[in-house]
């Protein structure tokens, strides 16, 4: 970044709306690696109503990354059981940064800052997912330590 200094936090209430533009954006750029919706307002609400609810339901963490006060970036995870593991990791569920804070070194920073709340936890591995063909966001993830572990698959039925 130039001078300007990004500021990781917690999300508070008041974020909602920056978390909502943020879906849309995210859901816009997904768009080219998976057939999408059309992202809106009413589709951003909804998702970020519950994206909310299911990180405090299961005592997760939604970071907000901002500059200038203003959000620019989010990530939402909590822990997941793994029950051949008859262990527990961190999933994270959303990582977004805005269009044009992209490749400043944001998601970085949010991803790390999700390990460390997850070490808080007492947990010692993550989980994230990578749409099929977004190879500039798998490289972040296997430049911080993620590897490849299991290949979902979807078929559309007639």
């Amino acid at each position: 970044m130039s001078s300007v200094e990004v500021v990781i936090r917690e999300s508070v209430a008041a974020d909602r709306q920056s978390l909502m533009a943020l879906m849309i954006e995210l859901q816009d750029f997904e768009r080219q690696f998976a057939d999408r919706a059309l992202p809106d307002r009413a589709f951003a609400a909804w998702y970020i109503d519950r994206l909310s609810r299911v990180v405090e339901e299961n005592e997760g963490s939604i970071l907000v990354a901002t500059k200038d006060g203003i959000p620019c970036g989010f990530v939402a995870g909590f822990p997941e059981e793994e029950p051949e593991l008859r262990d527990w990791y961190f999933y994270v569920a959303e990582l977004v940064v805005s269009e044009s804070d992209r490749s400043r070194g944001i998601g970085r920073r949010l991803l790390l800052a999700m390990e460390d709340a997850a070490r808080a936890r007492g947990l010692k591995r993550m989980g994230i997912g990578v749409l099929a063909g977004s190879d500039r966001v798998h490289r972040l993830y296997m430049t911080l330590g993620y590897r490849d572990y299991a290949i979902s698959l979807r078929k559309e039925l007639p």
